[in-house]
């Protein structure tokens, strides 16, 4: 929440209060567009902190995922990996009909 305490001459003075702080913190801003600038900015950064996180704990997964590939088709038999779909193929679909004439 900022509230706009009073205007010196040199730009305005703002009260922000933070959640989870009880005290408020003042800024002298000497523009109103450098403020809302700084806020941009600062939610971008956190934001892209998170991201990355997540970007982190998707890899690891992935990487958790093609190891245990690796390891059930190392140990699987011939028949069951006959079974499974190629890599980067769609499931067959199911023919509804006998399919149109070629000319």
């Amino acid at each position: 929440m900022i509230d706009v305490a009073q205007k010196p001459n040199h730009g305005c003075l703002y009260e922000i209060r933070q959640k989870g702080q009880r005290e408020p913190c003042y800024v002298v801003v000497p523009d109103t567009k450098d403020l809302v600038k700084s806020h941009l900015m600062f939610a971008v950064r956190e934001e892209v902190e998170v991201l990355k996180e997540r970007i982190a704990e998707l890899m690891e997964r992935i990487n958790q995922l093609e190891v245990e590939n690796t390891y059930l088709r190392a140990h699987a038999s011939q028949d069951t990996l006959a079974q499974l779909p190629a890599a980067g193929s769609k499931p067959a679909a199911q023919a509804q009909g006998p399919p149109p004439p070629v000319s």
